[in-house]
């Protein structure tokens, strides 16, 4: 792709979901094919004093068993942090201390060890490990042997684990790992995304093998392009065959392609195969179908490895003139930046974690994902691929010039590496729409600039020509160039990404000018604050030719304290968390994720919030008027409340305890939005929409009475006794009348009968839990509200949980773990 003579082109291609799983396809029973075995239970752990050496600690006393994923910075001591010195250094450990960019959570050095089995049928098999992601600067040992060391924390890798293991023995994996908090958010550290381990014959389709296009796609037939990598380990030459089987969604066969290769020892060859699916179902927002791909080598007759790939059948289309085309539909992009953290788990990656937060954000309107600023894990793109949720997947925050110094001071030797990482590893998954090379990057606004930006994007072209190549910026400090960047440097990528457009339109970062100075510059709002909601998405709608637009941010996230928040001490320890998420750090909607669902979608309903009252309150520019939808106020009758309606319907209408306060024009010119000025009064708060005069919708907030009872409500009935299956459990505080009371703080504490563990515990106040651990079994609700996390076992079995607080009736709830 050329990006200076190409800027309205065509994409397509189909993405595939790599899964890594298992195939039992039938087989002699001497010939074992590929084995993908979780290795995340059972490991040890041990913090250790920084600069410690590379050598674990030989006291057992030391170690305690956990199960990864793990975040041990998440389980610490909130500390604030100390001025600038030489040693930053912290009691025993000499942890590195946080600052209100990491969350005021320390990091420091840490070991982990996990000993395993390898039976003899191991032998004369390759054997590796495969890790989604350690934070950060990782080395890893297999049986005392250095395999590597891992710089980034947000890349997978793998090591070869062959040369080094003792069949029919118990080995020792270990990993030492070292989180400096170089970084402008909460990282997390350690082994927080899952491990396994991948057994295969020497002739084998390697990690990240396969690659899927569909260069020709229509009503009547998709043309489906396979490359597969085969690999010869053994030590003479292998005549292979493969086998590519697309199966659908009922496992049938739809289409097969064979081919045969003569592969060399040590080496290893690219199969490239055309096969034609008739009827194609395709991927698309309100469906997601997914194929699979079944890969089978012989040699001979003889199966000796059976790959599954997961894909999905789509095109895409970037026009500078008329936007985005998903299967030659205008759509526009509804997006949200999200960081990686879980909230309460930290930066432990559970698949159900990663979907829940997804759902959330779909259930808003969101249907599109930025991986601000990094890799996301494996289990976010597959849980995207299944809801239908397009992404722009991000590699860095830092090129050659830091910020934090996270990056920045290994670019030189590791940015090729960890592209291919992200690349190889991704681009098989038909929710990724756009490769990300950056975000606000302070090489910008100098000389060097554009040739980096040109260097990233054509190695990206080298590894996926089926996707558009983009770069988010934004006018920054003088140090990272306090204007937009030259034409140069957005005419090495395809698609340009603008962060806060409103507020670079007298810095050259203005769309409709960029329209008509740079004609053929595909554009879209990279990243948006709540504070400018309205006014940005009406200039975006306002365009053909503008993609899109993504809120910072999605989901409120650990760390960068008080960017959302005007309120003093909401900017400062014991505060540590952002609070500009539309769902905040418990993934309970806020009002204002409300607003942006009528603005997107307009639909003819009507939500009441009320503001909260006090000067410290103040509209910050990351968000909207903070406010809570309740009637429940510690307030004197009388007492003057402002009330905002966000409507999608002509008109809205506030009735108080069956009395009409009028009724108000909810229109463009309104921006959605009717308020009205009520002296507050136990009872009832009414809202009703109207449409060509008939009301249409309603909306109803009461008055909770007195604390009464706790209610506990799980997210899911059963869960999987794996060892790495977690549930949400909503706890709610009632009053009386069985409505949330939203000035209950009670403490609630929580007894847990079952084959599963406390994961994480907490609500969404924004002031660090002091004496309420995350993994303990207590908490205090935030305006009557907390979440417990509970994470399985592996035995199965009915988990009980009981939640009681004084002078309140207990609640309780059941799960079944053994899925």
């Amino acid at each position: 792709m050329n990006p200076k003579t190409n800027r309205a082109f065509s994409l397509t291609a189909v993405a595939i979901l790599l899964v890594l799983l298992s195939s039992c396809t039938k087989t002699s029973p001497t010939h074992k094919i590929r084995l993908e075995r979780p290795l995340n239970l059972n490991w040890s752990f041990v913090r250790v004093p920084r600069d410690s050496g590379k050598q674990p600690p030989d006291s057992k006393a030391a170690w305690r068993a956990v199960d990864v994923p793990h975040d041990y910075t998440i389980e610490s001591a909130f500390t604030p942090s100390r001025k600038k010195t030489k040693d930053l250094s912290h009691g025993e450990l000499g942890l590195y201390l946080g600052s209100r960019s990491t969350g005021y959570l320390p990091g420091g050095s840490a070991w982990y060890r996990k000993k395993f089995d390898v039976p003899k049928t191991y032998s004369g098999k390759k054997v590796q490990i495969l890790f989604d992601g350690i934070y950060m600067y990782s080395d890893v040992y297999i049986n005392g042997h250095h395999l590597g060391h891992h710089h980034y924390g947000y890349t997978a890798f793998f090591y070869d684990l062959t040369p080094h293991l003792k069949t029919g023995e118990e080995n020792a994996i270990t990993v030492h790992t070292d989180n400096k908090l170089e970084s402008r958010w909460y990282a997390g550290s350690g082994i927080y995304r899952p491990v396994k381990l991948i057994v295969t014959e020497p002739l084998h389709i390697p990690i990240w093998g396969t690659f899927v296009t569909t260069p020709q796609v229509d009503g009547h037939k998709a043309r489906v392009d396979v490359e597969t990598k085969l690999r010869n380990d053994a030590a003479t030459s292998k005549s292979a065959t493969l086998v590519s089987i697309i199966l659908d969604t009922a496992g049938g066969e739809v289409a097969r392609a064979q081919s045969t290769r003569e592969i060399a020892p040590g080496s290893e060859t690219i199969v490239k195969q055309s096969i034609d699916v008739a009827k194609p179902v395709i991927w698309s927002l309100e469906n997601p179908y997914l194929y699979k791909l079944v890969s089978r080598i012989k040699e001979r007759k003889t199966l000796v490895d059976d790959h599954v790939t997961t894909f999905g059948i789509r095109t895409l289309r970037f026009d500078s003139d008329r936007g985005f085309f998903l299967n030659g539909v205008r759509t526009r992009l509804k997006g949200a930046c999200i960081h990686h953290d879980n909230g309460l788990l930290g930066a432990e990656s559970y698949s159900w974690a990663e979907e829940r937060k997804l759902l959330k954000l779909k259930e808003m309107g969101v249907n599109a994902i930025r991986t601000a600023h990094n890799p996301p894990s494996e289990a976010m793109l597959d849980a995207c691929d299944r809801n239908g949720i397009l992404v722009i997947d991000e590699a860095f925050d830092e090129w050659k010039r830091g910020k934090a110094k996270g990056y920045s001071p290994v670019f030189d030797e590791y940015w090729k590496a960890d592209l291919e990482s992200m690349l190889l590893r991704d681009r098989n998954h038909p929710s990724i729409i756009m490769w990300s090379i950056g975000n606000e990057v302070p090489d910008q606004g100098h000389p060097e600039g554009p040739g980096l930006a040109k260097m990233l994007a054509d190695h990206v072209r080298t590894l996926d020509s089926t996707r558009p190549v983009t770069v988010a910026v934004q006018p920054g400090s003088k140090n990272w160039g306090s204007i937009f960047p030259p034409p140069e440097f957005f005419d090495a990528v395809d698609v340009a990404g603008y962060n806060y457009e409103q507020w670079s339109r007298d810095k050259g970062g203005d769309f409709r000018r960029n329209h008509v100075q740079y004609s053929k510059r595909i554009m879209y709002q990279s990243e948006s604050a709540n504070s400018m909601l309205f006014g940005d998405w009406t200039n975006i709608v306002g365009t053909e030719y503008l993609l899109g637009d993504f809120v910072w941010t999605g989901v409120d996230y650990l760390g960068e304290v008080g960017c959302g928040s005007e309120k003093e001490d909401q900017k400062r320890f014991p505060a540590y968390m952002a609070m500009c998420g539309d769902l905040d750090i418990c993934g309970f909607r806020k009002p204002r994720s409300y607003y942006r669902q009528l603005l997107w979608n307009r639909e003819p309903t009507v939500y009441a919030t009320v503001r909260r009252i006090g000067a410290e309150w103040k509209r910050s520019a990351w968000g909207q008027h903070p406010s809570l939808s309740s009637w429940t106020w510690n307030r004197k009758p009388g007492t003057p409340m402002m009330v905002d309606v966000y409507s999608g319907c002509d008109e809205a209408e506030l009735l108080l305890n069956g009395k009409s306060l009028g009724r108000k024009k909810t229109n463009a010119s309104t921006e959605l939005i009717a308020s009205w000025n009520v002296p507050y009064e136990e009872g009832e708060l009414r809202t009703l929409g109207y449409v060509g005069g008939k009301v249409v919708s309603e909306y109803t907030l009461k008055t909770a009475g007195r604390p009464a009872s706790i209610r506990l409500t799980s997210d899911r009935k059963t869960i999987a006794a794996d060892g790495s299956d977690v549930c949400y459990v909503t706890v709610e505080v009632l009053g009386e009348n069985g409505v949330r009371n939203t000035l209950s703080n009670h403490e609630i504490a929580f007894q847990v009968d079952g084959p599963v563990t406390i994961a994480g515990v907490g609500s969404s106040s924004p002031y660090a839990p002091v004496g309420y651990p995350f993994h303990g079994n207590k908490c205090r609700v935030l305006e009557g509200r907390a979440l417990l996390i509970l994470r399985s076992g592996t035995k199965k079995g009915i988990v009980t949980v009981k939640a009681t607080s004084d002078g309140l009736r207990s609640g309780s709830v059941t799960i079944t773990s053994g899925s």
